[in-house]
């Protein structure tokens, strides 16, 4: 997360504020909706997608697209995404408007490390959770190597961690069901 950014929260992201403050026993103000990015880090919010007022900034319409535009060169840099739990991997959202579906590509270097962490669920009766489809290289998870045209699903609230291929980067395409995505929540606050 740009830590100099500023940020207008929504009833949702407020929300995901107050929960992260109420897990990690941190004063939270009722009142308060701007905050730095930087501010936000230290309640634990982790930036899982851009809303559409902001795709819209970035030039991402709804219209026809592919990894071949220009728009998806530009959206490694400009709609970037947080990796808390490993190093020196790079995410972003795709620049396809389908709200509430966000879907975002994650390169991991050779020999990556997806510490142990755990996202907290939705809600109760749909927790959500994050679907992986490997198109590059392995990821090696709960005890099997998944190759390109492999996937998995972790449901919010279950531990979880992976390693990455040691031959080289490993690609992934990933969308991430969280609290209030589909209302155009950008944050969730997972945990180690």
């Amino acid at each position: 997360m740009d830590a100099d950014a500023n940020f207008s929260l929504s009833d949702c992201e407020h929300e995901t504020l107050k929960r992260a403050a109420q897990q990690r026993v941190m004063p939270f103000d009722e009142e308060r909706r701007e905050y730095t990015g930087s501010e936000l880090e230290t309640f634990g919010l982790v930036r899982e997608g851009y809303n559409r007022r902001e795709m819209h900034k970035a030039g991402v319409k709804p219209e026809r697209v592919s990894c071949f535009d220009e728009i998806a060169v530009l959206a490694e840099r400009t709609m970037p995404l947080d990796t808390p739990f490993g190093s020196n991997i790079r995410k972003w959202q795709l620049p396809i408007d389908m709200m509430p579906i966000r879907v975002s590509k994650t390169v991991f270097p050779k020999n990556s490390v997806v510490r142990p962490h755990v996202h907290p669920e939705g809600e109760v009766g749909n927790p959500g959770g994050g679907l992986r489809v490997v198109t590059k290289g392995c990821i090696t998870f709960d005890g099997k190597a998944y190759g390109p045209g492999d996937w998995f699903f972790v449901p919010n609230g279950v531990p979880y961690e992976f390693l990455t291929s040691s031959e080289g980067d490993t690609e992934v395409m990933y969308t991430y069901a969280f609290f209030a995505a589909a209302e155009g929540n950008r944050f969730s606050h997972p945990h180690a």
